[in-house]
């Protein structure tokens, strides 16, 4: 026996009050003596019948409080009962689906997914007109499909339809966390069950987490009235011998570009194994195959990987999705979800560039920008990649910024004030600002005005300077070992090392990075092991430094057949602040813009998410500009918004990518199970779940009390009107 509101027991207390009134009203009734009282008494048979029916009303209305408070403390019986007393008991079911990717794997004709939706099928029918069902989808992250709980089975269907296709990791512990918040706020039945269907995979089970079991187990038992946790592994044969090849960390050397540049795009294949994996990898370009693109891979082991590589040439203005894929080549891969990933690249028209020039010169060549000019807009090229303009340093402000991506600050002496807090306003809006300093830069106001400490915009703080320029003495070189970040990856050749170790410098400053969040990071260093490129995140943009000029001045670097490669991945970088985190999270809303605006009526932007299903992105209105946003992104991959005149592409990255295979042991299931009502049920069973049989299932008696007392009731008005006839007569009598 067990109570789902125990606080309600204590109204059994109300028994006594009955008891109380009787003793109080026997205190307050006088007795007198009257002589002519004996030929009015009962006889003793009388008077005892009438004591007995007495009595029995007193019992009777202590019975119906009993009832009442037991009642409303709602007691279940964990055995079978008359269903006179109970009936079959309503629950409330909630659903946790486990959304993982294991759970697409093929093997026997089926998968996890596939016997999973049978028994969701089976479930529904064997639900009772009273059950009411709530359904969580256990992806990366935890999402309530249906709350509260529904009894309507159209509502239930609707909802498990919908459930998007598996993919990426799971998160049990978040999703049981759910239904354990969905039972306590909206259950409206004393019986509680929570039903976990998963592929019997260790994975999603986060076993390594002790610490937020203990706080589920916790929060179990602080419930009300705590569910049985059932959880069904729909496992599949998987043939011992089969490869399972996986393309993950798909990156490119730049996510933006303009019109006809070139990118390198890497993947890694994997076999998860068991088999050797031999199979061949293709170029992916918004959803086509690049025509002789293909890479052979393998033969690899299980557990081997191999990075792939190729080229890729972009015209039309847009996003595009590129993506690696794995040709099939009639190979039986038991899990196809993952031969393919993808990212976005940006193809923009040419950005606009603003280059400050401290140094104009006074002969061609010369200038401080007159070579970083030519680089990003070399002659006879008719469609530059970026659009430049010269600036004096004394017309540079904030009207000036409006309207550029890049700004480069070269040989510029002094920076005032004012200037400085426009910059790092316009950096901090998301665009990207390069410092080159050269002879006439004056250090001390330059880390006055813009380093302040760490606290200004500007990467580091610009020490002595060490050579002198135009002196053609080289005493310092770049040094490729140090070439890390991605803004060298276009620059190598097949391994080779960059030409820049050869470019000699004449003159340098020393910088010093800002220890300051966010820190910076150095680039590149020179062959003397001190920073070269300094790169320094500034709200949504980015900020860098260069130790030494690119003028002739400064060194031979101009003249380096890796010079242009560099200042046009160095600028691409700057411009795109978002090229090492282009991918959301699933579950964040993927908002884009429109423009040209579409009609008024308008209200919604039609999306392909990576399963192929069309939803909608709700179209908003602001004062910024229309935008379409897409709240339902729990599925990882490409989504392609449909746009008026072009489609645009997000990506939505698994948080955690599913490992390989590993299925839980009896060891993990007693670790999982012990200490609470957590069970693990037979995938193959026939029969209704132990917490679903009649005969096993606990059942509710509130409502038979409820009827006991009603009952009760009825007998306690029929004897206080039997005493009353009985009493009339007599009173009436003794009146007169």
């Amino acid at each position: 026996m067990s109570f789902a509101n125990a606080a309600m027991l204590l109204g059994m207390l109300g028994v006594a009050i009955p008891i109380l009134i009787h003793l109080w009203n026997r205190r307050r009734v006088p007795t007198i003596a009257w002589g002519a009282m004996q030929f009015l008494d009962l006889s003793p048979r009388s008077r005892t019948r009438m004591r007995l029916a007495e009595w029995l009303l007193l019992a009777t209305r202590m019975l119906i409080l009993a009832l009442v408070a037991l009642a409303a403390a709602r007691p279940i019986w964990s055995r079978g009962i008359s269903p006179i007393l109970g009936g079959e008991a309503p629950k409330d079911v909630v659903i946790v689906f486990d959304a993982s990717s294991g759970m697409a794997r093929q093997g026997g004709g089926s998968s996890p997914l596939a016997r999973a939706n049978t028994r969701l099928d089976a479930l529904v029918e064997q639900l009772g007109p009273s059950d009411a069902v709530a359904v969580v989808r256990a992806g990366d992250r935890a999402r309530v499909l249906l709350d509260p709980p529904s009894v309507d089975r159209a509502r239930i269907r609707a909802a498990l339809e919908t459930l998007p296709p598996p993919g990426g990791s799971a998160d049990l512990p978040a999703a049981l966390g759910e239904a354990f918040r969905i039972l306590e706020q909206t259950g409206r039945h004393p019986i509680a069950e929570i039903l976990v269907l998963t592929d019997g995979d260790r994975n999603p089970w986060r076993l390594d987490e002790p610490g937020r079991w203990r706080l589920l187990r916790a929060l179990h038992d602080r419930l009300p009235n705590p569910p049985v946790i059932i959880a069904e592994s729909f496992d599949v044969p998987v043939d011992p011998m089969a490869a399972d090849g996986e393309v993950i960390d798909v990156r490119a050397s730049r996510r933006l570009i303009a019109p006809g540049g070139t990118i390198r795009i890497r993947a890694t294949v994997r076999n998860l194994g068991p088999g050797p994996l031999e199979r061949s990898a293709e170029l992916v370009i918004d959803g086509a195959s690049v025509p002789g693109s293909t890479r052979v891979v393998g033969p690899l082991a299980a557990g081997g990987s191999i990075v792939v590589e190729f080229r890729a040439v972009l015209d039309t203005i847009g996003s595009h999705a590129i993506g690696v894929r794995l040709v099939s080549g009639g190979t039986d891969d038991p899990l196809p979800i993952n031969d393919a990933s993808a990212l976005v690249v940006e193809v923009a028209e040419a950005l606009p560039v603003r280059l400050v020039d401290g140094d104009p010169g006074d002969r061609p060549m010369t200038g401080a920008t007159d070579f970083l000019r030519v680089a990003l807009m070399p002659l006879g090229d008719e469609a530059p990649q970026f659009q430049a303009s010269v600036l004096r340093p004394e017309d540079l402000n904030a009207e000036a910024l409006e309207g550029q991506r890049l700004l480069v600050l070269a040989n510029v002496e002094t920076l005032d004030p004012e200037v400085s807090a426009a910059v790092a306003s316009w950096v901090e809006q998301g665009e990207g600002v390069l410092v080159v300093p050269g002879d006439r830069t004056d250090a001390e106001i330059w880390n006055q005005t813009a380093f302040r400490e760490g606290a200004g915009w500007l990467p580091a703080r610009i020490g002595p300077l060490q050579g002198r320029f135009a002196d053609r003495s080289p005493i310092a070189r770049p040094l490729p070992t140090s070439f890390a970040s991605p803004v060298f990856a276009a620059i190598a050749r097949d391994g080779a090392p960059s030409a820049l170790g050869s470019a000699a410098l004449f003159a340098v400053f020393e910088l010093e990075p800002s220890d300051r969040e966010p820190a910076a990071e150095v680039l590149a260093r020179l062959d003397s092991g001190a920073p070269w490129i300094i790169e320094r995140p500034i709200g949504s943009g980015r900020a860098a430094i260069l130790a030494g000029s690119l003028d002739a001045k400064g060194g031979t670097l101009p003249a380096n057949p890796d010079f242009v490669p560099l200042i046009h991945e160095l600028m691409f970088r700057l411009a795109d602040p978002e090229s090492d985190a282009s991918a959301s999270p699933p579950g964040a809303p993927l908002i884009v813009p429109i423009d040209p605006p579409p009609p008024d009526d308008r209200t919604a932007i039609a999306v392909r998410t990576p399963s192929a299903r069309d939803v909608e992105a709700q179209i908003e209105r602001t004062d910024e500009g229309v935008i379409a946003r897409l709240a339902d992104t729990d599925e990882p991959g490409l989504y392609r918004f449909d746009l008026p005149d072009h489609s645009l592409y997000r990506l939505v990255a698994a948080e955690q990518a599913e490992p390989t295979r590993s299925p839980l042991s009896s060891t993990d299931r007693a670790t999982l199970t012990e200490g609470w009502t957590l069970t693990f049920a037979d995938d193959d069973r026939t029969e209704p779940s132990p917490a679903n049989s009649r005969n096993r299932a606990p059942r509710p008696l509130w409502r038979g009390l409820v009827l006991a007392a009603l009952a009760g009731l009825c007998l306690e008005v029929w004897l206080t009107r039997r005493l009353a006839r009985r009493r009339g007569p007599l009173v009436v009598s003794g009146s007169e």
